[in-house]
């Protein structure tokens, strides 16, 4: 085995073994004071009727078990099959959802190795595995029951697979990839846009570069067709199944575009319960009763009221939220649920990785977002991989920017934000070099 092959090899083992020792050291010594509260509540209520009922619910009540689509089936069915491993393999079903989010916390590192080495040498390939590795949010949402790790493991694999088709040029990738975004659907809807962004993205780039696509026409039409067939097969049994007035995930999204649209929703919610009686969310959800329609009347009359105020709101502040540091429904810092202990608390060395990632924070995202300046420019051509990104980036900011911009739901796109930080430092460092080679030339 050469050098090459050899570092290639080591690298795999040394970020899966990183990974995996900080999540299981994480969730052996840190307590979460009731695990099963807010969304974890929710999920486990339809995991439990999944089980027992065979219907995806989230009824308390096992006497009005009755379908609905409020929230979407890929994480409840997760934790459907930890319960069944509890009966089969005889292993607590809390413990075993935590090891399998820890395992698929450790696959989230290795598939950014494996997508950075698609346009970056193998030693910076390594800088983005490392960073999701000790990535202190993406540690602790995986010791929750909530559904990001899931989400940012099936979004990551569908980007990969859809960016090494045209990398290699190899056409099935593209059909995993299709499966995939069809898994990610499932976990997290909101992700409905983002394929059909990507193959639009993937024609244009390659018509402005005069090339043929690599990946035939007939590879990416299976691919659109297997991401409907997944999302059809959702769609159908909600038509069939979920009675006229159940909860649906439409009602949901009404939801998180009310609460958008309050500058002072976090303050309020931050200052305690006792606050949220006179909530002007809640007052809103009284008048606008499930109606888009009113919705967006009495939006429109409060813009027009107040443009400036919307403007910085929507264009400034909601980005920044969506990407700041503090998880801001929730404990606050990186938790979402209270910690009564934390592996951050008592390991020296974990919290030396806690205050180096969080230093670095900003100065990620801000080089995240000036790598978007290289690709203006006629580079290599993996650096479609980096466009691809992007796309999945920037969609995903602009739906959360229009609805809820809650730091929490930024986390599960980490790995593709620390892989275009990674690319604008890569190339600035390549580009610093290049001066320098020069000047020494000239000096001769």
């Amino acid at each position: 085995m050469d050098r090459s092959k050899q570092f290639f090899v080591f690298t795999l083992v040394f970020i899966a073994v990183l990974s995996l020792w900080i999540r299981i050291s994480y969730f052996q010594q840190t307590i979460v004071n009731t695990p099963i509260r807010g969304d974890a509540r929710q999920y486990v209520l339809y995991a439990n009727n999944i089980v027992q009922n065979g219907t995806f619910s989230l009824a308390s009540d096992p006497a009005f078990v009755k379908p609905d689509s409020y929230r979407s089936p890929g994480y409840p069915f997760l934790i459907a099959l930890s319960i069944l491993g509890e009966r089969v393999l005889g292993v607590n079903s809390y413990n075993l959802l935590m090891y399998t989010q820890a395992i698929l916390g450790v696959l989230i590192a290795l598939i950014s190795f494996m997508t950075a080495r698609l346009f970056l040498t193998t030693k910076w390939s390594v800088a983005p595995a490392l960073l999701v590795a000790l990535s202190p949010h993406m540690i602790s949402l995986g010791n929750n029951i909530l559904s990001e790790t899931l989400y940012s493991f099936l979004l990551l694999v569908a980007v990969y697979c859809f960016s090494y088709a045209f990398v290699r040029g190899t056409k099935w990738p593209l059909f995993v990839s299709g499966l995939f975004f069809g898994l990610a659907y499932l976990a997290n809807q909101v992700v409905f846009f983002a394929p059909l962004l990507l193959v639009v993205a993937a024609i244009i780039y390659f018509y402005k570069k005069n090339e043929k696509i690599v990946a035939e026409r007939s590879a990416l039409i299976s691919f659109v067709i297997i991401f409907f067939i997944v999302v059809g097969a959702w769609t159908a049994r909600n038509i069939i199944n979920v009675p006229a007035g159940q909860s649906s995930g439409s009602s949901r999204l009404l939801n998180n575009l009310v609460v958008g649209a309050h500058s002072d929703f976090y303050d309020i919610y931050r200052a305690g319960p006792q606050y949220l009686k006179d909530n002007p969310v809640t007052e809103d959800e009284k008048i606008i009763n499930g109606s888009y329609k009113t919705f967006v009347k009495l939006m429109f009359g409060r813009i027009k009221e107040d443009p400036g105020h919307y403007l910085k709101w929507y264009m400034l502040d909601k980005p920044l939220l969506l990407w700041s540091w503090n998880i801001l429904v929730g404990q606050d810092d990186i938790y979402v649920f209270p910690v009564i202990e934390s592996l951050y608390q008592k390991s020296r060395l974990a919290l030396a990785s806690y205050s180096i990632m969080k230093s670095l924070h900003y100065w990620l995202l801000s080089c995240s977002v000036l790598g978007i300046f290289y690709l203006l420019k006629n580079g290599e051509r993996a650096q479609v991989v980096l466009i691809f990104n992007y796309v999945v980036l920037v969609y995903m900011s602009f739906v959360y920017v229009v609805t809820q911009a809650e730091p929490r739901y930024s986390i599960p796109f980490r790995p593709e934000m620390y892989l275009c930080a990674v690319f604008f430092l890569s190339k600035t460092t390549e580009y610093l070099s290049s001066i320098r080679d020069r000047i020494r030339q000239v000096n001769g």
